[in-house]
């Protein structure tokens, strides 16, 4: 039978650079119209093609959902080309004749019912409203030898939930990488629909419905300000800003995780430019880890509170990180925590802080911190921690109020 042709010259610029990402999981987050559902069919059309006779799956959170997305969508692009093919409604199977392909609809609402099989490829739909089960089974299952396996997904982001996490990769834990697309960029999609969507959303929704962005849509979020396309930014002049410039770190004392930021200040914008994150640590180790990897490096802002408890049990956390040469600069008590996020999101707000995308942890607490009874949601270990780290030194150098107390250099 003859090859499944594609010309990529008739995708939209987010698709194709999606199609083209070369790592093994590939994310498209898209806005509502954005045409992630039809890239996505075509994309498993495809994969069934380079691997014929061994089965993939594309899940969706649930049958009644795929009846309405996923498989009108694929008999659509099957139809249109000419591609002879037999759908099974009861096994929700689609059988390409064409080159003996193989493509099974699987639900999400049941992690445990898409166990099974061995898949040459998988892709999930909506990720951002289904369970972390499901790309877990579905990571179980992507591994037959030899053939061109993948894992795509494709969805809005209603929440940032696990999809999200991976996305983001902070652990680098996976080999990802994602994409936005935004419903305004497909011509395909009615004026009239564009309209209705901007005049209906907020702001924020408009951000995740339409953009495709990373948006906490479920409770306030702590960093208002926050804009991934405006403050992540990946300086070219980086190497030689850590030859000429001092450099600056803030720290946040955990076993659990012991948090450190390293930043430039550029005439009072703060570029932060890498961190470290050590589990089940001490400051011993992350103070020897710092000044190897940047010897220059010297005045640090960490929480106040290091020169009285010990995560050591030798020495006081800022002893430690004098021994090792670096100036400790903080006040005597640490401020409210809100004196130190306004002072924050002022400098956001006025386009003084921007940070590299090494910084995967201060941008997942930028984006993922939320309040919660008037105090920051601290429900998730993981968060936090850098963000702190990160906001000690600009309340030190840049407050809004002055706290009563006096700062000290130790």
């Amino acid at each position: 039978m003859s090859k499944f042709l594609i010309d990529p010259s008739n995708f939209l610029p987010a698709q194709l650079k999606w199609w083209t990402l070369p790592n093994f999981m590939k994310l498209l987050v898209g806005g509502y119209g954005s045409g992630k559902t039809y890239i996505g069919a075509l994309r498993a059309i495809y994969l069934s093609e380079r691997n014929r006779g061994i089965p993939g799956m594309y899940v969706s959170p649930t049958y009644k959902l795929a009846k309405k997305t996923i498989i009108p969508t694929l008999k659509e692009i099957l139809n249109a080309a000419n591609i002879s093919y037999r759908f099974n409604a009861s096994d929700h199977e689609f059988y390409i004749h064409n080159w003996d392909g193989i493509i099974w609809i699987g639900s999400g609402d049941d992690p445990d019912s898409l166990r099974g099989p061995n898949l040459a490829w998988a892709g999930i739909d909506e990720p951002f409203i289904q369970k972390l089960e499901v790309l877990e089974q579905m990571l179980a299952r992507v591994r037959v030898l030899g053939a061109t396996d993948e894992l795509f997904l494709t969805g809005t982001p209603e929440e940032l939930n696990w999809g999200y996490d991976v996305a983001m990769n902070p652990d680098d834990k996976y080999d990802v990488d994602y994409v936005y697309a935004s419903t305004l960029d497909n011509p395909y999609t009615s004026q009239r629909f564009k309209d209705s969507l901007l005049s209906a959303y907020t702001k924020e929704q408009i951000s995740a419905y339409i953009e495709g962005k990373f948006v906490n849509l479920t409770k306030g979020m702590v960093c208002k300000g926050f804009d991934r396309t405006k403050h992540v930014v990946e300086r070219a002049d980086t190497d030689k800003m850590i030859k000429e410039l001092p450099i600056y770190s803030g720290d946040d004392f955990n076993v659990d995780y012991m948090s450190k930021i390293f930043f430039f200040d550029i005439g009072g914008h703060i570029h932060y430019f890498d961190e470290i994150r050590l589990e089940n640590s001490n400051t011993f180790e992350m103070a020897a880890l710092a000044r190897q990897k940047y010897p220059t490096s010297e005045v640090c802002y960490p929480d106040s509170t290091g020169g009285y408890r010990k995560s050591s049990s030798v020495k006081s956390d800022h002893q430690i990180l004098i021994d090792y040469g670096f100036q400790v600069l903080c006040r005597s008590t640490n401020p409210p925590v809100k004196d130190r996020i306004n002072a924050y999101q002022r400098l956001l707000n006025d386009g003084r802080i921007s940070m590299d995308p090494k910084c995967k942890h201060f941008i997942a607490d930028n984006e993922r911190m939320v309040w919660k009874n008037g105090k920051i949601d601290e429900s998730d270990p993981n968060r936090k921690h850098m963000f702190d780290a990160g906001t000690y030194p600009i309340e030190y150098r840049y407050p809004i109020i002055r706290s009563i107390a006096s700062s000290r250099a130790r």
